[in-house]
């Protein structure tokens, strides 16, 4: 199931490019806009069919906010798919204060044909650039009548709490027509 969902998704389009940036976007359309929400975690899924290694993984600010600041994490997945163990949470805080790409420093390898959770930690309401829902992975519908796909996990948590060492999904951490978080990934 991995392996055949992620030879379509980024960066398996063509092989990787030192230098070049990625995202978790399942395929390449215009990006959107989400404004950010005090002390709330967003995940969405994503997949590589090639071993990535990075050494930046961020997110672009559209809309600053003063004093508002982030992190990326990272979690494995679980039997089910779902988040399992946190593998990275950025140990400074990202400055969302300003507008443009902010970002962590790190030696990270996503290993091919495994499913990850990437995610951003807010502190405040800044704008940042997202995922436009028609590139989105399906994380199920709201209902047999349903016309909302279910495309974030989300959960409220105090900033300054560390990301949970485990996820343990629960289906209420499912939000419908969310635009997830572009998290942004420079291949070394």
């Amino acid at each position: 199931r991995i392996s055949t969902i992620s030879n379509f998704a980024s960066p398996n389009a063509g092989g990787i490019i030192s230098g070049q940036f990625y995202d978790n976007a399942f395929q390449g359309t215009a990006s959107s806009v989400l404004a950010g929400g005090a002390n709330r975690i967003d995940l969405a899924p994503f997949y590589t069919s090639q071993t990535l290694a990075i050494d930046q993984i961020g997110v672009s600010v559209s809309t600053a906010v003063a004093s508002a600041l982030g992190k990326i994490v990272i979690y494995g997945s679980d039997d089910s798919g779902w988040p399992s163990n946190l593998l990275y949470e950025g140990n400074t805080n990202l400055d969302f204060s300003t507008v443009g790409f902010k970002f962590h420093t790190l030696t990270f390898t996503f290993d091919s044909g495994r499913q990850y959770w990437l995610g951003i930690r807010s502190s405040s309401t800044a704008s940042l650039r997202t995922i436009n829902t028609s590139s989105a992975v399906n994380l199920g519908i709201a209902g047999s009548a349903g016309t909302s796909y279910y495309t974030v996990l989300r959960r409220t948590l105090t900033y300054a709490t560390p990301a949970p060492a485990n996820w343990n999904f629960v289906n209420a951490d499912r939000v419908a027509n969310i635009t997830p978080p572009s998290i942004r990934m420079r291949a070394v």
